[in-house]
């Protein structure tokens, strides 16, 4: 079509537009009751029809957080939406139920278990409800933590029953089965390998524990394959108090080597982490009171090394604790930026305290 044909048809059309708009305004105007309920009833679907897009979007389209949803088998669809709506991952379990309806594919949801989050749509979730593939829940155990926290974090990403976790942490038949040649004081804390695992969402508390302490495993044999289980209850014993004093990385050896001083010289260790695993707690600054507190891993109050580790350590705290400087130093305090003054008396001792607390003023 030449340009001069197409703009006169464009014109035309445009004035057979413009006459039916004018002609669908003069009918309004002289039928306005009728008029104006087609108009209302317009408002109306579209209003419906945007209240229902917004209702398949994600609750918040920011998140990445996933949690773990249990879909038993023969569960009905309202028990499925009520469970989502309750989890805040749908907005509105009537709009779920009614995208569902109308999708014959969409009612074929599978039981099990499956990460789902408020940052998918309505689509995406009965996506993966229909398709019956479970995920790996990929997780990071940091170094330092409790096996309570480790248990907190675990089921916070639903990997694990929290209670069910602990109880069989603590039970000494269970993990001594677990640890064998490991640890023969039946203690759990620190050979729960800090590392970043894959479970499987149908992973159980058993399977997780093993894992964690069959990494452990590897990692004794491979760096400390001449060090006997005694020996390493002690060696892991000071690296979790180094793990909990040290921040920076070239001085766990230094700290580890003040610890062994200590000891050697009949002194307490004196270590405030030892103190915070006593009183199940962290707190940023002790008080004397706390000092006080009655128990056998207060190194304050006791001397020699406390019952069991206080944590799970990393693989660079438990070199240190095998291998640490020899220094002649016997105390340390902290500095505001993380790294530490040694000192090899007490006198020096407390002018490196005053030093680091004028220079904070």
């Amino acid at each position: 079509m030449r340009l001069t044909s197409w703009l006169h048809y464009t014109k035309i059309n445009r004035y057979r537009m413009d006459d039916v708009l004018a002609k669908l305004r003069q009918w309004i105007t002289s039928h306005p009751l009728l008029g104006g309920g087609i108009i209302i009833s317009l408002v109306i679907i579209s209003a419906v029809g945007v209240s229902y897009l917004w209702n398949l979007a994600p609750v918040d389209f920011q998140s990445s957080e996933r949690q773990v949803v249990e879909i038993p088998f023969g569960a009905s669809l309202r028990q499925i939406s009520q469970q989502l709506e309750t989890k805040g991952i749908v907005r509105n379990r009537f709009v779920y139920e009614l995208y569902v309806r109308l999708d014959f594919k969409a009612r074929m949801a599978r039981s099990g278990r499956y990460l789902l989050g408020p940052g998918m749509s309505v689509p995406q979730i009965v996506k993966e409800l229909t398709k019956g593939t479970t995920q790996d829940i990929r997780v990071t155990i940091p170094e330092g933590l409790t096996s309570k926290e480790i248990a907190d974090l675990l089921a916070k990403k639903g990997v694990v029953d929290r209670e069910r976790f602990l109880s069989l942490l603590a039970d000494p038949v269970y993990m001594a089965t677990v640890l064998k040649d490991l640890s023969s004081m039946g203690l759990t804390e620190g050979y729960l390998y800090p590392d970043t695992y894959r479970f499987s969402l149908e992973t159980t508390e058993e399977t997780v524990i093993e894992t964690m302490v069959a990494r452990f495993r590897q990692i004794y044999q491979k760096y400390l394959p001449k060090v006997s289980s005694e020996r390493l209850k002690d060696i892991l014993i000071i690296a979790s108090i180094v793990e909990e004093e040290a921040q920076k990385a070239e001085e766990r050896p230094l700290i580890a080597g003040v610890f062994y001083n200590r000891l050697q010289q009949g002194y307490p260790l004196q270590s405030c982490a030892t103190v915070q695993y006593a009183l199940g707690t962290h707190k940023k600054r002790l008080l004397y009171k706390d000092l006080q507190v009655d128990s056998p891993y207060n190194t304050y109050k006791h001397r020699g090394l406390p019952p069991g580790p206080i944590a799970n350590p990393g693989l660079s705290s438990i070199l240190a604790a095998a291998n640490p400087a020899q220094v002649q130093f016997l105390y340390f305090v902290a500095k505001p930026d993380g790294s530490h003054v040694f000192s090899r008396t007490y006198a020096e001792h407390l002018r490196a305290q005053r030093n680091i607390e004028q220079s904070s003023e």
